[in-house]
């Protein structure tokens, strides 16, 4: 194995080495071999996550099938031979524990990039159905889903229009509530 290559790669199991030594209230992630520490959030980012779990929790009321969930909470995703552990901010689990229906990332100035890159590809690669880009500063909501393969831009959703999370579950959520009181 090339060691510059090796550098850079790292196993489920160096993975989890590396996660357990870390300092208490510090996270990382492995995506494609590579760790992802990751920073603090603001207080937006923050009531972001907190008013989209909290829609989806009044949603799921209803449907004791879906079950929401915020980071930090591991999902280990394995594709194509190779896991990964990743913890998107905010999750909708329907009917499979293999793998949630739909993810919300809140984007930030520190993980914007990595949102719409290595964590939209590796999304698309391991087949999650839906992925959300929740945008705090602009108040727009990206949705893109799987379709065949790949992730197809639905569109930007902002103000006062309703988001659809069919066919996860049954209901819309009011976009403008996931941007409601942010700081």
């Amino acid at each position: 194995m090339d060691e510059a290559r090796r550098l850079n790669t790292y196993t489920y199991e160096e993975y989890l080495a590396i996660d357990q030594s870390l300092p208490e209230g510090e996270r990382c992630e492995l995506i494609f071999g590579e760790i992802h520490v990751m920073a603090g959030a603001s207080a937006a980012h923050q009531d972001a996550v907190l008013n989209i779990a909290t829609l989806l929790k009044n949603l799921t009321r209803e449907t004791p099938t879906c079950k929401a969930r915020i980071a930090p909470f591991d999902i280990k995703l394995q594709c194509r031979g190779t896991t990964h552990v990743v913890q998107p901010d905010v999750m909708l689990w329907c009917a499979s524990t293999e793998r949630p229906c739909a993810l919300f990332e809140v984007l930030s100035p520190s993980t914007a990039k990595k949102d719409k890159g290595v964590k939209k590809e590796l999304y698309e690669l391991c087949a999650i159905p839906n992925y959300y880009l929740v945008d705090p500063e602009n108040h727009i909501v990206d949705h893109y889903r799987l379709l065949e393969g790949r992730y197809w831009y639905v569109r930007g959703f902002s103000g006062g229009e309703m988001l659809s999370l069919t066919p996860c579950i049954e209901g819309e959520l009011e976009v403008e509530a996931f941007f409601e009181g942010l700081e």
